[in-house]
């Protein structure tokens, strides 16, 4: 969690931005620029912006050079625009919203990627904690009236309260920049109840894409014909092996789930090894997912409401699992039948390369967690990240590392709105998708 102060003294800001997308050789642009910035800070102007083209022997270092003094100091910018870059400085002796400065920088020349940096000025043994840290704090239970009264209320009061409410208001900035949202879970997730939350998000078109492993796929599928059922964790395996019953933790599923499973996926393959005879193309695994969706008839299904609202739903190990093993059985009489399992990166990177902004939810971790931020790399990070782990940073996994590690491979942006809430995602998350709910709503 970022600790937002102020130091006293002011702060000296400079923003690099890269790939910029609109005109850098305008000065009318530039002058906009510099006469609007002040007031959006809260600065007083106290000359005109002074704005000249310099035209320089090496075309690259040519651009426009402008600055306009203020009573805090002044602010200057410099663009290249055959590098499509330019360099602006905010130099303050009054503290100032540094984020609306970077927004505004974004707005107006549309950079693909923006870094900064930031001086606090003063002494720091002048810092006033009581006036700028926010006090700890509970909430009036008498006041509560809905589940997002909670949830803003938990942003004071400490340890990972204090995160569930940074990742609500994270919530909303992901919905007010209308960000491609991409949510990633593990399939254990799906074993309990949290299949019919993914399912109503899903339903309300809260989300653009899933990302997820096969285990998903055939559990959701599964629970159409059957639910699973709540048992315990301190349990005897062994009998329950004789018992014909699977452990998932304190979740329990009879086998004779698996054999409605297959009941289903036999038929399924068949007539999807016809369509691969018809059309001459293997199928992607989203594309199978897909039309799996389609034959479901239960509303509580994930894959029922994703095939109706066709939101994707991407699942790069699609033979691990039951599935798989029904994929192996199947391939033995059918040789010809296959998947294709790179089809879909052409369509998970459209998706995130045409995006104005991209939002990861990402529950637990493994390969679902890492194929959402590692093909945000495409685009220098994502600029939203929840996440939500039990695992530790320790041993060095993908499932255990903070966003803070993801900034150092370009997987989220170095100033993307980001936290991590340590718990287990059934308490959670059913939270987060009340706090979702509520926002999309409004």
């Amino acid at each position: 969690m970022e600790i937002k102060t102020t130091h006293g003294e002011g702060c000296h800001l400079t923003i690099d931005a890269f790939e910029c997308k609109e005109n850098l050789n305008s000065k009318e642009l530039v002058t906009e620029f510099l006469e609007e910035l002040p007031d959006l800070i809260g600065m007083k102007k106290i000359s005109k912006a002074n704005v000249i083209r310099y035209a320089d022997r090496n075309e690259k270092e040519s651009g426009v050079t402008g600055f306009i003094i203020i009573a805090e100091s002044h602010i200057a910018i410099h663009t290249y625009p055959e590098k499509r870059f330019l360099s602006a400085d905010i130099f303050s002796c009054k503290e100032f919203d540094y984020e609306k400065a970077i927004e505004f920088v974004k707005s107006k020349f549309k950079p693909d990627n923006a870094e900064h940096n930031l001086l606090h000025r003063g002494h720091a043994e002048n810092y006033d904690a009581d006036k700028h840290l926010e006090k700890i704090k509970g909430f009036d239970l008498e006041k509560i009236k809905s589940a997002g009264d909670i949830i803003s209320g938990m942003k004071n009061i400490g340890f990972q309260a204090a995160h569930l409410g940074q990742a609500a208001e994270i919530l909303k900035k992901i919905k007010d920049s209308k960000a491609a949202t991409f949510l990633s879970f593990t399939s254990n997730m799906v074993s309990s109840g949290l299949r019919e939350v993914f399912a109503y998000l899903v339903k309300h078109k809260m989300v653009d894409a899933i990302i997820t492993s096969v285990g998903s796929v055939e559990e959701d599928l599964m629970k159409c014909s059957k639910s699973f059922l709540l048992g315990d964790f301190n349990v005897s395996d062994i009998d329950l092996h004789r018992k014909g019953i699977n452990r998932i933790g304190n979740i329990f599923v009879p086998n004779d789930r698996y054999e409605m499973l297959e009941d289903v996926l036999v038929p399924f393959l068949k007539t999807m090894h016809e369509k691969q005879k018809h059309t001459g193309n293997l199928i992607s695994p989203s594309e199978l997912i897909y039309e799996l969706g389609k034959i479901v008839k239960d509303e509580n299904s994930i894959l029922y409401w994703a095939s109706k609202n066709n939101i994707p739903i991407f699942c790069p190990a699609i033979t691990d699992g039951a599935f798989g093993l029904q994929l192996y059985f199947f391939k033995q009489s059918n040789k010809d039948f296959g998947i294709d399992v790179t089809a879909d990166m052409k369509q998970l990177g459209e998706l995130v390369l045409n995006a104005e902004k991209t939002a990861g939810i990402i529950l637990g971790g493994g390969f679902a967690k890492h194929h959402l931020i590692g093909v945000n790399i495409l685009r220098g990070g994502l600029d939203y990240a929840i996440y939500v782990t039990t695992a530790g940073e320790g041993d060095g996994s993908s499932s255990g590392a903070r966003p803070k590690e993801a900034k150092s491979w370009s997987k989220i942006k170095e100033d993307a709105n980001n936290v991590c809430i340590e718990g287990d995602a059934t308490i959670i998350f059913p939270l987060l998708a009340l706090s979702m709910k509520e926002t999309w709503n409004k």
